[in-house]
C-alpha cells in the first residue's frame, strides 16, 4: 500500500482530485492534501509520501521548486505534475526533475487514475527488484542440511493477491529471501519448497524452545503485515509444533488440508500432531469492540491509523482480522454505517446535503455524493425526494 499527497492552491480542484483518488481502487493507504507548497513540505518532513501530485503554478513557491525540495526530503518520491499552462519550459524542467508524468488541466478522473496506477506499477517493480537482489544473496547462503536427530518445525504459507502486481512465483522467491534473512541466525537449516500459491518451509532452530516460540510468532506476524501493507497480499500461515524430521510428509498433508479451509484465510494458526488449535476469542472481542465504536462514532476519524492507535493494534493486523471475522474490509463496513446514518438524516430531517455529509463522517459533500450514487444508484437529493413521496402516499 502506498501514500499519496495532492497539492493545489485551488480548493475545488484539490477536493475533486482527492475524491477521485479516494473513490478509486488504487492500493493507497493514505490520501492527503495540501493547499500550498509550504504546507506540503511541512507535511513531507513529518511523513514522506510515495507519490506527489502537484500543480505547478502556485503562489509563493511553484510546484517545481517544491518538488526539488521534496526530493531532498525523500529522494524516492514519485512526482506527477498537473497544470493548466501549456508551457514548454515548465515541461522541460519537470522532465529534468525526473517526474513520472506531466498532465494538463482539465484532466479526466480516468486519465489521472491511470497515470497514478502506472506510477504504482513502477513502485512495485522497484520493490521487487530490491527483493530479488536480496533473494539472490540469501540463496547463496541457504542452509539445506537437516540433522535427522534433532526436531524441526514445519511452516506453510498460502497467499492470495493481485497476480498483475506480483505473481505466485515472485511471491515464493520473495518469501524465501525474507525468511532466510529472518530465521537464518536462529536455525541450522532453512529449506524451501514451492507449491501452487504456497510455500512450505522446514526450520531447524538452534535456540531454546521458549525463545524460539517468541521469535517465530513475532516474525510471522510482521511477515503478514509487511506483505499486506506493500502488495495487498493476504497470507495464511500455519506453523506446526515440534516434530521429528520423518513426520514431515504427514505434517505437510495436514497443514494443506487445514489451510484449504476458508476459516483460516488470512490467519496465523498452529497445527499440533493430532489437531489444529485456533484461539479466536481475543480477536473476536477486538473486532466487536471496533464495530461498536464505528457504529457509535461514524462522524469521527475512522481511518485505519486512528482506529489502530485507539485500540492499540497493528494497522495491518487490525485490517486482516476484521476482514477475516466479518467477511468485509473495514473501510467497506465504515461506509455502510455512514450511509445508514446519512439515509436516515435525508429521510427524517431538513438538514442540507453538506451538513449530512459532515454529520455522517464524509470528508467532502462531493465525496459523499459520489459514494451515495454508487451505493444507492441515485443522488442524495433524489433519495430524499423519493422518501418524501413515500411518506406523502401513506
Amino acid at each position: 500500500m502506498y501514500s499519496i499527497l495532492i497539492v493545489d492552491d485551488e480548493e475545488i480542484i484539490l477536493n475533486g482530485i482527492k475524491d477521485a483518488v479516494t473513490a478509486s481502487a488504487l492500493p493507497l493507504k493514505t490520501v492527503q492534501t495540501a493547499a500550498s507548497a509550504d504546507t506540503a513540505l511541512q507535511m513531507l518532513v513529518k511523513d514522506p509520501c510515495d507519490i506527489l501530485v502537484t500543480d505547478i503554478r502556485m503562489p509563493d513557491m511553484d510546484g517545481l521548486e517544491m518538488a526539488e525540495r521534496a526530493r531532498q526530503i525523500w529522494p524516492e518520491t514519485r512526482i506527477i505534475f498537473l497544470t493548466g499552462y501549456q508551457d514548454f519550459e515548465y515541461a522541460r524542467k519537470a522532465l529534468r526533475l525526473n517526474s513520472d508524468d506531466y498532465l494538463l488541466k482539465p484532466v479526466s478522473d480516468d486519465k489521472l487514475i491511470q497515470v497514478i496506477g502506472n506510477v504504482i506499477s513502477k513502485l512495485d517493480s522497484l520493490w521487487m527488484e530490491r527483493f530479488a537482489l536480496r533473494y539472490r544473496k540469501a540463496a547463496e547462503t541457504e542452509k539445506t542440511v537437516v540433522d535427522p536427530g534433532k526436531a524441526i518445525y514445519f511452516l506453510w504459507i498460502g497467499y492470495e493477491g493481485d497476480a498483475s502486481r506480483m505473481s505466485a512465483r515472485e511471491l515464493h522467491k520473495s518469501l524465501c529471501g525474507m525468511l532466510d534473512r529472518l530465521f537464518g541466525h536462529y536455525c541450522s537449516a532453512v529449506l524451501f519448497e514451492e507449491g501452487e500459491s504456497n510455500t512450505a518451509v522446514w526450520l531447524q532452530p538452534v535456540v531454546e524452545e521458549t525463545y524460539w516460540d517468541k521469535i517465530c510468532l513475532k516474525t510471522l506476524e510482521e511477515l503478514q503485515s509487511f506483505f499486506l501493507d506493500h502488495l495487498d497480499v493476504n497470507m495464511s500461515i500455519g506453523l506446526s509444533q515440534k516434530i521429528r524430521p520423518e513426520e514431515g510428509a504427514q505434517t505437510k498433508k495436514k497443514m494443506k488440508e487445514a489451510c484449504a479451509g476458508k476459516e483460516n484465510l488470512g490467519s496465523l494458526f498452529f497445527l499440533g500432531k493430532e489437531e489444529m488449535e485456533k484461539e479466536n476469542g481475543a480477536e473476536n472481542y477486538a473486532v466487536k469492540a471496533v464495530q461498536s465504536y464505528i457504529r457509535r462514532n461514524p462522524e469521527k476519524d475512522l481511518s485505519l491509523g486512528a482506529l489502530s492507535e485507539k485500540f492499540r493494534m497493528n494497522p495491518s493486523y487490525l485490517s486482516r482480522v476484521f476482514h477475516q471475522e466479518t467477511g468485509i474490509p473495514i473501510s467497506e463496513f465504515i461506509v455502510q454505517i455512514r450511509l445508514v446514518l446519512a439515509k436516515g438524516l435525508l429521510a427524517d430531517t431538513d438538514m442540507k446535503i453538506y451538513e449530512i455529509a459532515q454529520r455522517a463522517g464524509f470528508e467532502t459533500p462531493g465525496y459523499f455524493t459520489k459514494v451515495f450514487n454508487k451505493a444507492e444508484k441515485m443522488s442524495p437529493k433524489n433519495y430524499r425526494m423519493m422518501k418524501s413521496k413515500d411518506k406523502a402516499e401513506k
